[in-house]
């Protein structure tokens, strides 16, 4: 019985996992391509100011909902009838906050003597930002039903809508701005295709049907919510500040260079915290009811995300600079070094993420946003600094280190206080399995890209079987989850 409940456990993870993967690589995977674009269309200078602009936007969007994403999620999981109070609720206070940061924004524009292009831009952000702090609401609100498998196609349609206007813009000799017409218009695709499936899904389950917001539960949500808030300003500020301040470093052509290999970092570190919310529900009710299941959950999370980004590291060391050449054409190559120092953050960024849902769902978000804070400071200083006297590289390397500082503050925190998790053992033979497969895609780098990627990605997944990096029991879920995906999606197939 007690088997079957952890296989349970681990290929609801693993659908979870793959629907909020699919769906967050869509929209990230469309984000590198809106770079590419203004890249190819532009010059490095526009691409500059798309990177700070973005990262100031990105900024915004996540705290327009003032932290309730993982009130709501917490909340929903723990009792399904909240579903429709927690929308509504949400929402008002989310739309409200939207409009307070978009005033903010045209304020500095108003008072800031800004470039024409730079100011434009940002001004299409600002009128975007109430839409995208909606869609988080609308995403928290699944991911709390575990209802995330519609995901993927809200962010393909909206994503493809988006790219579309925007390229037809670029076309049609638009500036940098049109960047950002595209993404409203990705936002409020998803937003309406995935509000319909909220409302479908109330309606099947007959749940409470109570529009009325509710004043006295507000105040509440966002007294819970503060920590939260505080959170996610702090992990995006280890994700964004960085860009946002290297203007005053350096020119935008520089800061262009930049961002050309930092789409590429971000397409995994945009990825891991959004994964990580697909199993916060289970952290939750494990914590409450079996403490014992959410050891396990820790370690079969943690691996599951080192095998991926471990890979992903390697590969994109051995490759960078084709991978660059590719997507950006001639005249980045300057992107290729930093693209190598700073993609290795993300082990740090992959395996932080589990910590902090281990502390998130122990309810210990204070010591969180205690450690966080450092980690922003530390990230700061390290990006004047090296940047000062390095230029471009320090600024990689710092955020690396920085990065870095932060994961080990949260992994004493956890050893300490909540589970004393063996990071070596659970990190040793993926970390060798794609050790050796990046050092054989070293050896292949006279070949082209896409002959590389699928003989080291065939070659990692025969390491893992060699070595033994599944259990027995992680397999056995996988083979189930795969046989019903089957009898799911294809007919006279049976499990």
């Amino acid at each position: 019985m007690e088997k079957n409940l952890k296989i349970e456990n681990l290929g609801r993870i693993i659908k979870n996992y793959a629907a909020m993967f699919a769906s967050a690589l869509l929209a990230k995977g469309g984000g590198i391509i809106v770079a590419i674009f203004v890249a190819r269309y532009l010059n490095a200078s526009s691409l500059g100011i798309y990177a700070v602009v973005l990262s100031v936007t990105i900024l915004l969007e996540v705290l327009t909902p003032l932290g309730l994403q993982e009130v709501i999620i917490r909340s929903i999981a723990r009792d399904r009838f909240l579903m429709l109070g927690q929308m509504v609720n949400a929402s008002i206070i989310t739309t409200l906050s939207a409009f307070g940061f978009s005033a903010i924004l045209l304020t500095f524009i108003i008072i800031y003597p800004f470039s024409s292009e730079f100011s434009v831009t940002l001004m299409v952000a600002a009128a975007g930002l109430p839409i995208a702090g909606l869609n988080l609401v609308a995403q928290s609100v699944l991911q709390g039903a575990e209802r995330m498998e519609y995901q993927p196609a809200a962010a393909f349609i909206g994503r493809l809508l988006g790219l579309f206007v925007t390229w037809l813009l670029l076309d049609m000799g638009s500036g940098v701005w049109s960047a950002f017409v595209g993404r409203a218009i990705f936002q409020a695709t998803s937003l309406f295709i995935l509000t319909i499936v909220i409302i479908r899904y109330i309606r099947q389950e007959n749940l409470t049907k109570n529009w009325r917001p509710s004043f006295s539960s507000n105040r509440k949500s966002i007294a819970s919510s503060i920590p939260f808030l505080l959170q996610r300003f702090l992990n995006e500020g280890l994700l964004r500040l960085h860009v946002i301040f290297l203007p005053m470093l350096m020119a935008f052509e520089a800061v262009g260079h930049f961002n050309a290999a930092n789409q590429i970092t971000q397409a995994s570190s945009t990825i891991i915290p959004i994964v990580m919310l697909t199993v916060l529900p289970i952290f939750s009710r494990s914590f409450k009811s079996n403490p014992s299941e959410m050891k396990l959950l820790t370690d079969q999370t943690l691996k599951f995300l080192l095998i991926i980004i471990f890979l992903f590291a390697f590969i994109v060391t051995v490759t960078a600079r084709k991978i660059i050449v590719i997507l950006y054409g001639p005249g980045f190559e300057s992107a290729a070094p930093v693209l190598q120092i700073i993609i290795w953050s993300q082990i740090f960024v992959a395996a932080d993420s589990v910590m902090i849902q281990n502390m998130i769902a122990s309810d210990n978000e204070r010591a969180m946003v205690y450690r966080s804070a450092a980690g922003v400071f530390v990230n700061v200083t390290l990006t004047v600094l090296f940047g000062s006297i390095f230029g471009i590289l320090g600024i990689a390397v710092s955020v690396v280190l920085a990065r870095g500082i932060l994961f080990a503050l949260n992994v004493h925190f956890v050893r300490k206080n909540i589970y004393k998790t063996n990071l070596m053992q659970t990190a040793a033979r993926p970390f060798l399995c794609a050790m050796l497969a990046g050092l054989f895609a070293f050896i292949l780098t006279d070949y082209h890209l896409f002959l590389i990627l699928p003989i080291a990605i065939c070659l990692y997944v025969f390491l893992l079987f060699v070595f033994r990096v599944l259990t027995e029991n992680e397999v056995a879920a996988i083979k189930d989850l795969s046989r019903h995906i089957a009898a799911k999606y294809f007919k006279g197939y049976k499990v």
